[in-house]
């Protein structure tokens, strides 16, 4: 991922608009619950509720007008991440993700039931050790 083309910034409530249209983009493949939701009760849910309960990193455009992904985490989990399809190619899980585990206390869950996510956590050294769950371990 070239550092000229994208910035990796702390999430800030400037970007809430912007990295919920990501979060329904690519939950449109996935799940259609976001899909039923009212936008800017999504936008209010995610700057009120998820965005103090966690700590995120966004990938921008250089100029901050896009958001290509967001990965949603806390010290021990990795509650989750999303990528705009069209950037999938790019690195930008696997950046996001080792920023998690760098900040993590060496240990990290994950839950979850996409297919995408969990073929790609299994990539990138998470084990499946029961149904929807991943655990990574620092060696």
């Amino acid at each position: 991922m070239s550092t000229e083309q994208y910035k990796i910034k702390n999430y800030s409530p400037k970007f809430a608009k912007k990295t919920v249209t990501v979060m329904r983009k690519v939950n449109q493949r996935n799940s259609d619950v976001l899909i039923k939701d009212n936008f800017d009760e999504q936008v209010t849910h995610f700057k009120n509720v998820v965005a103090k309960k966690y700590d995120m990193r966004i990938v921008t455009s250089f100029n901050e007008r896009t958001i290509y992904g967001v990965v949603i985490f806390d010290q021990n989990q990795l509650i989750d991440l999303l990528v705009d399809p069209a950037k999938k190619s790019l690195g930008i899980s696997e950046t996001l993700v080792n920023i998690v585990k760098n900040q993590s206390n060496g240990n990290l869950v994950c839950d979850t039931s996409n297919r995408q996510l969990s073929a790609f956590l299994s990539q990138t050294g998470f084990q499946n050790i029961a149904t929807n769950h991943f655990v990574w371990k620092q060696n």
